[in-house]
Parts: C-alpha cells; structure tokens; sequence
C-alpha cells in the first residue's frame, strides 16, 4: 500500500532523513519510534505531502488518508464547535450536516468517551479534549490508512489505554492501516505490531520481539 524508495530529506546543508526504504501492507500497523530530532515528524509529513522528498520515491496506493499532526495549531480566534471541527473531515462536507452525518459524529464522541462535547465550542475543551475530537475527523471517512504524530502526548494517562485498544479495534474492524509516531511503545504494543526505528536512516524495522533485541544490543545497525 506505500512504498518508499531511497527517499532522502535535506533542508539546505542539513540531511534530515537519509535513504529510507521500506513499505507498508494493507492492515499493516506501524509504530516509528527514535530519539527527538531524528527526523520521524519529516517521515509523516512526507507521506502526507507536506514535504516533497529532496531525493526518492514514494508510492501511495491509496487517496483516502486520515492525519493526526504532533501540534493542532488550534485557531483561538474562530469559534468552531466540535461538531463542525469532526463534520470537516468527511469527504465533501456541504454547508451543513445531514442527521445520519450528525447521528455518526455523535457515535464516535460517545466511543472516545465525550459525548457531551458534541455543540460545545473548540476555545473551552483542555488539550485532551481537543486531541480526541481531532482524532475523530482523521477517522471518520473511515481512512484506508491513518497517520498518528505523537497522538497521546496530550491525553489523559486513564485515557491511554482505552485509546489504544480502539486504535487495534479499528485496525481489525476495518482493516485500517495505521501509522503511529510515538516516543513511549509502554502502552501500545501488540504482537502482530512493526517497529520501525529511525535517526535519520532507518535503523531497525522489524517485530517488536526483535526490537527488544536491537534495544539491547545497543541501537546497533541490523
């Protein structure tokens, strides 16, 4: 489903990403792991064509991508309720709404736990709040493919947990493949998971059983 192909990231002198290669099967899940700076958010905004690769390819054979950023970059100024935040991420939202529309965001707020929030403005919800409703719009075109940056960093710890079980859940219901940028795999490893470990190149890719075996040999080539 996305393949990359030597893809290299330079911003003037600097070499961000360096020769990556891999590729990503549908259902597949994906965890990319690395210390800060080590070019992980440049990954993701590649995919998601925010950057273009200085050098390489990168074959997506998908156009139905949903997309969680690291920061919201939420606009206090325009007072948008939840309900139009998560409506704007349907595929071709109108002007308004339809009730079956309204009947599925209300869904989701009640799976993630915040069915109250569904008129309440953007400007009053705490960062947790507004990184689940977030995620609803990545999810609710039902996304062949969903692109996670740091998406806990905000929530609640008791909410952690849950969250992740949903991702897992919607990556079984659907078949959803799911990317997810993460400093911390405490709480959102399973067995049939891939862990990817970049700085700069791709360092390991693998099981996450193997994993533990490049952590303990030091983050050593493989």
């Amino acid at each position: 489903m996305i393949k990359y192909e030597n893809v290299s990231v330079s911003f003037g002198n600097f070499e961000v990403l360096k020769n990556i290669n891999f590729h990503i099967g549908k259902g597949d899940f994906l965890h990319i792991v690395g210390p800060n700076g080590s070019g992980k958010t440049t990954l993701v905004k590649t995919l998601v064509s925010l950057l273009k690769p200085t050098e390489g390819q990168i074959h997506i054979n998908t156009n139905n991508m949903g997309y969680l950023p690291q920061k919201l970059n939420l606009k206090n100024q325009i007072p948008m309720t939840v309900q139009e935040v998560i409506y704007s991420g349907f595929d071709k939202p109108k002007l308004f709404p339809t009730k079956t529309e309204c009947s599925l965001i209300k869904k989701w707020l009640l799976r993630m736990e915040i069915p109250e929030l569904f008129n309440q403005s953007m400007n009053y919800l705490s960062g947790g709040q507004q990184q689940r409703v977030y995620l609803i719009r990545a999810l609710i075109s039902n996304p062949e493919v969903l692109i996670l940056d740091e998406p806990t960093s905000a929530l609640d710890p008791s909410f952690r947990e849950k969250f992740y079980k949903l991702l897992y859940e919607i990556q079984q219901e659907y078949q959803t493949t799911i990317i997810h940028v993460t400093h911390d795999l405490t709480d959102a490893v399973k067995d049939d998971c891939k862990i990817m470990y970049v700085d700069q190149s791709i360092r390991f890719l693998g099981s996450y059983d193997a994993y533990h075996e490049f952590e303990h040999r030091g983050h050593h080539h493989v």
